[in-house]
């Protein structure tokens, strides 16, 4: 999701997806804040996106067989309904996390700009990008 704020009042936004146990996975992400949105995903949120893409791959690279998915996407810091957490940056990770193949992250557009080539990506054919088979294996 595009935003039209600074880079420094953006956040990251990781979603856990494909797991009934997300709150475990996101114990082992080390670089983040645990969060929950609206819809019940966990989230974890970064200062920065290439944070958000270590974590996922430590996570992943021993756990190749996983049906863990992950969704990132950078924009505004989410606002706080209640508990839990929406905004635009929220609802794409979230979105994200569930079209994301088991074991893979997708990122946004935005995302892979602010990454840089910095990780494999490749073209999703929605405007995102999923991390290269193999991603956190290597």
């Amino acid at each position: 999701m595009q935003s039209s704020s600074s880079p420094a009042a953006q956040v990251a936004v990781l979603a856990i997806g494909g797991s009934a146990a997300a709150h475990d996975v996101a114990a082992h992400l080390r670089a983040g804040r645990v969060a929950q949105a609206a819809d019940g995903h966990v989230l974890v949120l970064y200062d920065d996106p290439g944070d958000a893409v270590r974590d996922a791959a430590g996570y992943l690279r021993p756990r190749a067989m996983t049906m863990v998915r992950f969704g990132l996407d950078v924009g505004e810091p989410p606002r706080a309904a209640g508990d839990r957490l929406i905004g635009p940056a929220v609802s794409a990770a979230t979105r994200l996390a569930d079209l994301a193949a088991s074991g893979r992250l997708r990122v946004s557009a935005t995302a892979a700009g602010l990454l840089g080539g910095t990780v494999g990506l490749e073209e999703a054919g929605d405007g995102s990008y999923q991390t290269a088979k193999g991603f956190g294996t290597g």
